[in-house]
């Protein structure tokens, strides 16, 4: 599921959509649910504050789903075939700030349709359990060649959505 949680900067719902469902198949996530949350900077700064102690916009915020138990504990997600396990498949929620969005893609010259393309990938990465500041760039070698296998690699700056 992908929610735009804001109004001010135009992103192509589409594009993304399309985007998601080839990530996905890819990716073989058939069974794999997360929802993609799109909004501003001020929205991710207050999630930035509570849940990592860092009183700043990012681009981007991954909320990995384990199954509560009995006490208060949590368990990791199990994959089941049973009816009615969906939330058990449940990955979790990746958020995106539009805003920082844009000005990482103007810095680096491409366009924030595919800045936003990035960070889902980024995100989703999270939500399978990578780490990129504890694996000793586990995480970034194979989000650059998912990048690669997604034909979302590179781009001419030229192309700006």
């Amino acid at each position: 599921m992908m929610i735009n949680g804001q109004r001010r900067h135009k992103i192509d719902e589409r594009k993304l959509r399309g985007f998601l469902r080839t990530l996905r198949r890819r990716m073989r996530l058939a069974n794999g649910q997360f929802n993609i949350c799109i909004v501003d900077d001020k929205f991710i700064r207050g999630l930035n504050s509570r849940f990592r102690a860092k009183n700043q916009a990012t681009d981007v915020l991954s909320f990995r789903w384990e199954e509560p138990q009995k006490g208060g504990r949590k368990a990791r997600r199990r994959k089941s075939g049973r009816p009615g396990s969906e939330k058990i498949n449940f990955l979790g929620e990746v958020v995106i700030s539009v805003e920082t969005a844009e000005r990482n893609a103007a810095e680096e010259g491409h366009s924030t349709l595919n800045e936003i393309r990035w960070l889902i990938l980024h995100g989703l990465l999270h939500l399978l359990g990578f780490d990129h500041e504890r694996d000793h760039g586990e995480m970034t070698r194979l989000e650059l060649k998912w990048r690669v296998a997604l034909g979302i690699a590179d781009e001419p700056a030229g192309k700006r959505s």
